[in-house]
């Protein structure tokens, strides 16, 4: 594989551009408010059954036409009744015939329908797999689940087809995942939002104040802030959350889910309001942003996610972990299945 010195340079730049950012983080820290913490507990008396979900979706471009697929599996895994644990497994496939003259936006049209078949197949899984179980487990923030994407669209083109039947706007399944998640609690499952990436920093402004913030310039998130706190030693190595942040309207979601029309705002009602927290499950880990529907104390959350520890030895959630594991499908695997068909 040819490396070229531009190359080098390039990343040289982004590693200096890097070092600074997490310098003037550093610099912020002074100003840093009260962090406060509360601790889990290790053992438990009582685990519950969990469910988790997760999916993966790749394509294959031809001369004339783009073929894709979507594969989702839900898992239920009982600590204390291994017997009774199992895997749902759903999938799509199609392909996607585009207009010569689309250019980039054929691309794009086609990322916003395969994330939320995505997400669709992935709640529709994760409800079959929670039957009994107390908690469902979902890789992302609530807010990547309930994501709008505000587009002229109405209608998904003909050109772009599904093995199933599927929804021909957006606006449709974007309404069928909401109305799916919203269902998990009616059941008596806790849905836990687990993400390793976010969406939208809410304790930046929290632990450093408006003036240390503005300096920052946006060039920090929660989970860089937490790690240069961390790093410092101004947060400890243990097992944890942050005292939570809590979204008690549709009004304070962030955009675009807090301008939808009322006819769209109804199906987020069930799911607010959102409480927000980070949470460490090993001292060798990375912090994970949790979100989940309800306003949940501190005391709560510490309850909650104490019985999950059990399930979270390495730091991450595992049934979280072999849901992603076994729902992968890599592009070398996905073009030896369509050579065989």
């Amino acid at each position: 594989m040819p490396v070229y010195d531009r190359l080098v340079g390039a990343l040289s730049r982004v590693s200096e551009c890097v070092a600074l950012d997490l310098r003037r983080v550093q610099e912020a820290l002074g100003d840093l408010r009260d962090v406060n913490l509360y601790h889990l507990r290790t053992e438990v008396p009582d685990v519950p059954d969990v469910a988790a979900s997760d999916s993966s979706r790749v394509t294959k471009s031809y001369s004339m036409a783009v073929v894709f697929a979507v594969q989702a599996v839900g898992l239920r895994v009982s600590h204390a009744r291994p017997s009774s644990s199992g895997l749902v497994a759903e999938a799509e496939a199609g392909y996607y015939l585009p207009s010569p003259w689309a250019g980039d936006a054929a691309g794009e049209l086609l990322r916003r329908v395969l994330q939320y078949v995505s997400k669709t197949l992935e709640v529709s899984v994760l409800a079959e797999a929670s039957e009994g179980a107390e908690v469902a487990l979902l890789d992302g923030s609530i807010f990547s689940f309930l994501w709008y994407w505000r587009s002229r669209l109405r209608e998904i083109p003909g050109s772009l087809r599904f093995s199933g039947d599927r929804p021909r706007r957006l606006r449709d399944i974007w309404r069928e995942i909401v109305s799916g998640l919203a269902r998990l609690p009616k059941a008596g499952t806790v849905p836990v939002f687990v993400a390793k990436t976010i969406m939208r920093s809410y304790y930046v402004g929290r632990l450093l104040g408006g003036e240390a913030s503005s300096r920052l310039g946006g060039r920090v998130n929660d989970l860089v802030l937490l790690y240069a706190l961390r790093a410092c030693g101004r947060l400890p190595r243990g097992v944890y959350i942050l005292e939570p942040v809590h979204i008690s309207s549709i009004h304070e979601m962030p955009r675009p889910l807090n301008a939808l029309d009322p006819e769209d705002s109804r199906y987020l009602e069930p799911l607010v309001p959102v409480t927000v927290t980070y949470v460490s499950l090993s001292p060798a880990a990375q912090l994970y942003q949790v979100t989940l529907p309800g306003k949940w104390s501190a005391e709560e959350l510490v309850e909650l996610l104490s019985r999950l520890y059990p399930y979270s030895h390495g730091g991450y959630p595992d049934p979280l972990r072999l849901a992603h594991r076994y729902s992968k499908l890599s592009s070398e695997e996905f073009r030896y299945l369509l050579l065989r068909l």
